[in-house]
């Protein structure tokens, strides 16, 4: 049987050298598995050649640095690289065996630790405490409570506020249940009492007597008493802040409910709102009066 044919570029030899080496300390036929002890080679940086010839006489060579670590390692505290020193100098050194247990002791470095250290702890301290607060979503059935009130007056109201679930309180001379309200084709009876109920009742109160200094009470208000209910359906459109009502002036701000409520249910809180409590307003109003008020 006759040997195998070599193409020219295919190698038929490996060579590996070590550092400047002229002579290699091995050669093998290609595949090959080389084995360095570095423990007879000294710390320090090294580099391994690796020449693969082919059959023309061809080289191919490829190098390698590695770093051979056998002896203890070594730290060194109160000098650096390059430092400028003067009078007397205290450095503090230790050397560590590759086979010994870490020792947090030992270990510790006696050095200072840098300022901008400290200053990069307290900032990232400083930006999570924020983000914490500013981001922190409270639940949903806590929301509306005095202990997650966003002011102290909404916090007054909530307190003032009867449990969620609870039974509203008939109004006095309301005649919300005696008829069925119904203005141009609009019934609003059960959407305003929701609306209300769900929006209004927690700040002006289930029967609307409002909080003293705080949020006014609806009950014979001029506004939502008024001939014209233009400006009630506006105040609950875009809100309202630092007007004074009957001379008198609440702290907490009425705010908008354009983007939270429909045309309709907008025209049925305020008519819910101009009909009870001893409220008997005309004219009423519909969703198209509403949509045109925007």
């Amino acid at each position: 049987m006759g040997q195998r044919a070599f193409t020219p570029s295919e190698p038929v030899s490996i060579s590996v050298f070590l550092d400047g080496e002229h002579e290699p300390f091995a050669t093998y036929k290609p595949p090959a598995v080389v084995t360095i002890d570095t423990t007879k080679l000294s710390d320090g940086e090294h580099v391994l050649h690796v020449h693969a010839v082919d059959a023309v006489a061809n080289v191919g060579i490829r190098s390698i640095r590695f770093i051979v670590a056998n002896g203890p390692g070594i730290t060194i505290n109160g000098l650096r690289e390059d430092s400028r020193v003067r009078g007397t100098v205290q450095v503090d050194v230790n050397a560590f065996g590759s086979n010994e247990p870490f020792d947090p002791v030992r270990a510790e470095s006696h050095g200072p630790i840098p300022v901008w250290t400290w200053v990069m702890i307290v900032i990232v301290l400083a930006w999570a405490a924020w983000y914490g607060i500013e981001f922190f979503k409270v639940p949903e059935a806590f929301a509306k409570t005095p202990t997650y009130a966003a002011t102290t007056a909404l916090a007054a109201a909530y307190a003032a506020a009867p449990p969620a679930g609870a039974a509203p309180t008939p109004a006095s001379g309301s005649n919300t249940q005696a008829v069925t309200k119904n203005v141009g084709g609009f019934d609003y009876t059960t959407l305003g009492e929701q609306v209300y109920s769900a929006n209004c009742s927690s700040c002006h109160g289930a029967s609307a007597a409002g909080v003293p200094g705080t949020f006014p009470p609806l009950a014979n208000d001029p506004i939502v008493t008024g001939s014209s209910a233009d400006d009630h359906v506006k105040i609950v459109l875009h809100g309202l802040s630092g007007k004074a009502i009957g001379g008198t002036k609440y702290a907490a701000q009425m705010p908008s409910f354009a983007s939270q409520l429909s045309d309709a249910q907008i025209a049925a809180v305020v008519d819910h709102e101009r009909t009870s409590w001893g409220n008997h307003a005309l004219p009423l109003v519909t969703p198209d009066q509403v949509k045109r008020l925007r």
